[in-house]
């Protein structure tokens, strides 16, 4: 049975030195004696279930207490399990002993204070405020729990952020099922809704569940901040959701760099376990290990039913820890941080810090001195901790919604750049890797809701500084030698800052275009929702139309060759079909480049945006209807085209960075193209996206289906 120790003799044989047959209820030597057994010492360390592990463990519980006589209030329960017991050095799992004290409110929140017996000093206790998160309708009101755990830090976890909550409501299926509590009824539980998880929790002692499966269950829930759970959750970021930010980054900040930073930085530790936490429950568990057909996957790509861990509350948990520690990293060393504090955006907690008078004064990028290289490193780490919980954010966020996640982002690379631009220095790997992503997220955010993005293109010395050449006429160009940067990860980055200024030319022209229908004049920029104060706004003539086509056209001019494409297939078979003849009216394209199947998607993409966005011409318009249609038909021609292209790349299943931010861009292309079959194509695409790598597309669904729905 669950819960009962193995390789422990009762309390009689122990103190006699004899060897116990470990019989249960009573051991055999002592009813063979005419004795009565004492009963088993029974402790186990666990995250706090609650009745719901007071109900599995009750048999146990009742005839020590009645052999021993125990305090009433301490229940004591102790590992069960080989694999338990082969991994505990891995898994840091020792005894412990949980005390349950009633307190004096019935509504106050629970309490959980650490106290580890074997800590030398105080500094190394934790308390937290938590929601006990398995009342029963019989348990009257919270409990103060205390934990005897040398590793208190980091085996149990605090959950009681709203907001938190409101991102993770929802757990697998499965879980759900076996009577597991969602994040927010944790948080906010109260004595009225405990008699239905009380219903759940009845019938699930009442389903024919093995015993195995009961153990796994409690098992999962001790595993949270072991080092066993870090490991898998790291690795599998490392491999699954690291590359989505190295798209651009040959070097590998985010993949590589920052797995070895969180060894000794707790923020993006507990970063990367959250990020990779929500990704597994986004896909139910499921994990595609790199062993091959006939070897054995590695310890750190195994983790016990995965499919049936609640992971939305593991990764909730996890970013409370990381984005408590950030706000710890960036305080004074005496403030007491708050939940409000933790809920703040991670940029602005980085950007006040960073604005400090202390930092602007001793962050200097082209010292050598160890005492200004490591402030440098602290600075990358913080900002790689904001990168990866905002990824977090957006992994199950509608696009219309992307903007305003970012919208710090804008004065806290302003103040980066005053100090880079006084020591006359790029920045760094990390600042650089970061920006990037903040960049790429930034336009593409703001084409859904046709804002101006938070970073101003015309900064120059911000893109400058970031990594890319941009010559006095403010045209891009590659460098062959003095760039940190790949020759790739050059075309695509100075794409990104193209794109940025498509972007901020069609907010321009939405602009205009409201100021014509109110009959007010064009609104600044700062006055539009989310927009960022003080960007600056091309004016949407057709000067400014026919410039920014021509960088595009001498941008792919330059690219190096490795931005053509490998593999084409022009009129792939349709294998969904039986029919012989059944093609595809997508070719198939595949990049041998990751980098580069996103920048050539993100590059027809930009060239569409600015085909249909062309402004009228009052002196060089075509003066008859027949040259106005014909220039339409050239339009819809090429706007064809570059379609069919993106689609393309699309159905050659590129890697997970490409497929997750192409989502936008098929939004945009599917408003493009009219047939049946090829809408079915791009739902396809987009829901494939959701069920291989657990990015959100759902709202890009249903927002083209009212689309399509309108022109019927």
């Amino acid at each position: 049975m669950p819960g009962v120790p193995s390789n422990k003799a009762c309390e009689r044989c122990k103190k006699r030195h004899l060897k116990c047959d470990e019989t249960r209820p009573h051991c055999h030597r002592c009813t063979t004696a005419g004795v009565e057994c004492p009963g088993y010492v029974q402790t186990r360390k666990f995250i706090d279930q609650g009745a719901t592990v007071r109900r599995r463990y009750a048999p146990y519980q009742e005839a020590h207490s009645k052999s021993s006589e125990p305090n009433p209030s301490r229940v004591h329960i102790e590992q069960n399990s080989e694999f338990v017991q082969s991994k505990d050095n891995e898994l840091g799992v020792n005894e412990q002993v949980l005390q349950w004290n009633q307190p004096q409110e019935q509504n106050s929140p629970l309490h959980l204070q650490m106290e580890g017996t074997r800590l030398e000093s105080r500094n190394d206790l934790m308390r937290m405020d938590v929601s006990d998160p398995g009342r029963s309708g019989t348990d009257p009101g919270p409990q103060q729990t205390t934990y005897d755990a040398p590793e208190a830090r980091s085996m149990f976890i605090p959950i009681s952020i709203p907001e938190i909550a409101e991102r993770s409501k929802s757990i697998s299926p499965k879980a759900a099922s076996r009577g597991f509590r969602t994040f927010e009824q944790a948080v906010n539980s109260t004595p009225q809704d405990s008699p239905d998880i009380q219903r759940v929790r009845s019938s699930e002692s009442s389903s024919h569940r093995s015993e195995k499966e009961e153990f796994q269950d409690i098992f999962s829930e001790l595993m949270t901040g072991t080092e066993h759970e870090i490991a898998f959750l790291t690795r599998h970021y490392s491999e699954v959701i690291g590359p989505w930010l190295d798209l651009s980054d040959a070097a590998k900040f985010f993949s590589v760099y920052a797995p070895v930073r969180a060894i000794n930085n707790m923020s993006v530790k507990y970063a990367i376990a959250a990020l990779a936490a929500k990704h597994l429950a986004r896909v139910k568990g499921a994990t595609s290990p790199n062993g091959g057909m006939f070897t054995s996957p590695a310890t750190t790509e195994i983790y016990p039913s995965a499919t049936q861990v609640d992971w939305f509350l593991k990764a909730a948990n996890y970013y409370y820890l990381a984005a408590s520690d950030l706000n710890n990293l960036t305080s004074d060393g005496y403030t007491t941080v708050s939940s409000s504090a933790v809920l703040e955006s991670p940029f602005e907690t980085l950007g006040r810090w960073i604005r400090s008078q202390k930092i602007q004064t001793n962050l200097k990028p082209a010292s050598e001195d160890p005492d200004d290289v490591a402030l440098i490193r602290k600075t990358e780490e913080l900002l790689a901790t904001a990168t990866l919980l905002t990824m977090y954010r957006l992994l199950d966020m509608p696009g219309d919604e992307w903007h305003m996640q970012i919208s710090r982002i804008r004065p806290l690379f302003d103040s980066l750049l005053n100090v880079y631009l006084t020591a006359s220095s790029p920045f760094s790997h990390g600042i650089r890797a970061a920006f990037w992503n903040f960049a790429r997220q930034d336009y593409l955010g703001s084409y859904f809701t046709r804002s101006p993005t938070h970073l101003d293109p015309e900064n120059l010395g911000l893109w400058r500084t970031a990594g890319i050449a941009i010559n006095d006429q403010k045209k891009f160009h590659l460098v062959q030698n003095g760039s940190n940067l790949s020759r790739e990860d050059q075309a695509a980055n100075g794409l990104t800052w193209l794109n940025t200024k498509v972007i901020n030319f069609l907010a321009r022209s939405k602009q205009i275009q409201i100021a014509q229908w109110t009959g007010s004049p064009p609104t600044a920029s700062s006055e539009i929702s989310g927009a960022s104060p003080g960007a600056s706004l091309p004016y949407p003539d057709t000067e400014t139309w026919l410039k920014l086509s021509f960088e595009y056209q001498t941008w792919f001019e330059n690219v190096p060759e490795t931005f053509r494409a490998s593999v084409r297939i022009e009129r792939p078979k349709d294998l969904s079909k039986p029919a012989e003849g059944s093609r595809l009216p997508f070719p198939e394209i595949f990049h041998g480049l990751t980098t580069c199947a996103a920048a050539m998607q993100h590059y027809h993409f930009g060239r569409i945006a600015l085909l249909l966005n062309r402004p009228a011409d009052e002196f060089s318009a075509p003066s008859t209807a027949f040259d106005r249609l014909q220039g339409y038909r050239e339009v819809t021609k090429e706007v064809e085209f570059r379609s069919r292209e993106l689609c393309g790349i699309a159905l050659g299943r590129p890697q997970g960075g490409v497929r997750i931010f192409m989502v936008p861009l098929l939004v945009a292309v599917g408003q493009c193209l009219e047939s049946a079959e090829e809408h079915q194509i791009i739902v396809d695409l987009l829901r494939g996206v959701e069920a291989d790598l657990g990015w959100a597309t759902e709202y890009a669904v249903q927002k083209l289906l009212d689309s399509w729905n309108q022109g019927v």
